[in-house]
């Protein structure tokens, strides 16, 4: 990715609720809009991984800038309207951090068709690879967030280093670029490459629920 998510929200009570949330996990950027009038010029500045909005907002709704949003949308209803024909995923309030989650995980970033050229129809050895990604992204996912405590850099680097080359079988291009970042420059720009390693923890939980 990285994970980029848009709020679409006037509520200040549930800007807060919304800000608490991501609190959770400092990789997921955000950033918050108060209408939809500025949803058009927001979306061309910036690149937003996904959308998050309420319904409808001073008697417009999301529905009347459809056609802007290029983007995974998830609706916030307040109430049990049906907005199954819109195409947009959609949850009931309050927002929860698994609700997010679960939602940034629907859009695949993982592909399997280099893991299958490698593998050239051997499934067996395809399910070893996927097995030995795995074990890796979990072990990763668990001591990483230390290593970023304790700033400790040299181990940063070692562990996107390795992540490298799965990033690439997986084809996750963006955090390819970001480990590879990582890599080169922790030593020179420690603080913005902290905040990478952040981002990619998102990545590698998303890809741990899609490797399933």
């Amino acid at each position: 990715m990285p994970v980029k998510v848009l709020f679409i929200e006037n509520d200040s009570i549930q800007q807060a609720s919304f800000k608490s949330i991501l609190d959770k996990n400092l990789g997921i950027k955000h950033h918050i809009i108060d209408g939809f009038d500025s949803l058009e010029s927001e979306l061309k500045k910036d690149n937003y991984t996904h959308l998050i909005s309420k319904f409808s907002i001073n008697n417009n709704t999301i529905n009347d800038y459809k056609h802007l949003i290029e983007i995974p949308t998830l609706i916030i209803l307040e109430n049990n309207i049906d907005i199954s024909d819109t195409g947009f995923s959609y949850t009931k309030l309050p927002l929860s951090y698994s609700k997010l989650f679960a939602f940034l995980c629907e859009a695949p970033i993982i592909s399997n068709n280099t893991l299958e050229k490698y593998a050239m129809g051997d499934q067996d050895f395809m399910n070893q690879m996927k097995g030995h990604i795995i074990e890796e992204f979990k072990a990763n996912f668990e001591e990483i967030p230390k290593l970023l405590e304790n700033k400790n850099l040299k181990e940063i680097k070692s562990k996107a280093h390795q992540m490298i080359s799965k990033f690439s079988l997986l084809e996750m291009n963006n955090s390819y670029n970001l480990s590879k970042e990582i890599d080169l420059n922790i030593f020179d720009d420690p603080e913005n490459q902290i905040q990478n390693m952040q981002q990619l923890l998102v990545d590698i939980e998303i890809a741990l629920t899609q490797l399933k």
